[in-house]
């Protein structure tokens, strides 16, 4: 069982226009205000402290408060190398109420965001938690020769080994949701295990996520992890398993490739943005076998290419070659490439010979590569944009 806190929608709209006969020096001190950025980074450290109430003042030209805050709530709960931030913050927190108001000067807004938040552990409970941490993973006496795949083995087998699943819980009974009910209550749903399971690799220095999704078994929101092995990540979940472990059954979710039986990923999860950033393997863990991407993998790494030019002179364009990719090439009289002034070509070589350029003129030119992957094709990012 997963709380569903990924998206915190503002509470209560303030949108407050500026009257002519207002002094908006005089209603703001506008010096207070930074950017989402800064704020989100002071944010994030007193959500840290546990702070109940955490106010946010944001100066943007963005009219769209809700796009603003999710950008600012980005920065809060961004991953750091604290094992106290990132994942296990995000879902330490039990509930956020937001309000915002917000005035306008000149061609800017001026946001106040308040959340008032509540948690699930306690600061005190959360130290607690960092010594019996600390204190287990001294006692593994790991060395430096030690491998991660034996480290992440010994975190994984000790939390199944040690944490049962707690039945039979509401989502109103939060204390079974975290981290330190997993470890020292021993009893925990999966918010708890997987939490826990992070916060144990991050102190060890292993790069690993937090996945909210759902069961296709049981069509209930789910949680697990994915952790970092040589240079992919695998899906890992201790929930499933640790019932298994305790039924005195072989491990099923331990290191599998990113076709994870039984699971399905929130949308903010399985996005060619997440899948670059966090590359999943193929298959499941193996000593005897090289690793490969999984299929999205792939296609997020092509995405996110940026193709590079060879050389630009006035009469041909040569492109920098992309394996198995053919290519698509713009050029225009106006930098902003708009169709009436536009060119639109495709080349399967790395090289194009322009056609019928007007003397005296300055020609802007771009191009990306396409590749089919499976049964589609996909683009690349555009290259840098050249002048002729």
């Amino acid at each position: 069982m997963f709380k569903r806190l990924v998206a915190v929608s503002l509470m209560i709209v303030m949108l407050l226009p500026v009257a002519p006969n207002i002094n908006i020096e005089a209603a703001i001190n506008k010096a207070s205000y930074q950017s989402y950025k800064q704020a989100g980074v002071e944010a994030r450290n007193k959500v840290y402290a546990h702070n109940s109430r955490v106010v946010a003042k944001i100066k943007s030209k963005s009219a769209d408060p809700q796009s603003l805050f999710n950008k600012f709530e980005k920065v809060v709960y961004a991953e750091t190398s604290n094992p106290n931030q990132g994942d296990f913050m995000r879902w330490d927190v039990d509930e956020t109420a937001t309000d915002y108001s917000a005035v306008k000067s000149g061609s800017y807004y001026y946001y106040t965001f308040i959340l008032n938040i509540e948690y699930l552990s306690t600061v005190k409970q959360r130290n607690t938690l960092d010594k019996k941490v600390n204190s287990i993973i001294k006692d593994f006496k790991f060395t430096n020769k030690t491998s991660t795949y034996d480290k992440i083995k010994k975190v994984y087998d000790y939390i199944c080994d040690n944490v049962s699943y707690a039945k039979n819980v509401s989502s109103d009974n939060t204390k079974y949701y975290s981290a330190y009910q997993a470890l020292i209550g021993k009893k925990a749903v999966c918010q708890g295990y997987a939490t826990l399971l992070y916060k144990f690799y991050k102190t060890l220095g292993i790069s690993n996520r937090v996945i909210a999704g759902d069961s296709t078994f049981s069509k209930i929101s789910h949680g697990w992890n994915i952790v970092k092995l040589g240079n992919y990540y695998y899906n890992v979940d201790s929930t499933w398993d640790s019932t298994l472990t305790h039924a005195k059954k072989d491990y099923e979710y331990f290191l599998k490739g990113d076709a994870f039986k039984g699971h399905a990923r929130w949308k903010e999860y399985n996005s060619y943005s997440f899948y670059y950033k966090y590359p999943m393997a193929a298959k499941g863990y193996s000593k005897k076998t090289v690793a490969k991407a999984c299929k999205k993998t792939k296609i997020a790494n092509f995405k996110n290419k940026k193709p590079k030019f060879v050389s630009i002179p006035r009469k041909q364009a040569k492109f920098k070659k992309i394996k198995n990719a053919t290519y698509q090439i713009k050029y225009s009289t106006v930098n902003t490439f708009k169709k009436k002034y536009t060119v639109v070509k495709n080349t399967k070589k790395t090289k194009y010979k322009f056609k019928s350029l007007k003397k005296g003129l300055v020609y802007y030119v771009k191009f990306r590569a396409r590749k089919k992957i499976g049964n589609k094709k996909y683009y690349s990012k555009w290259s840098a944009v050249k002048a002729i």
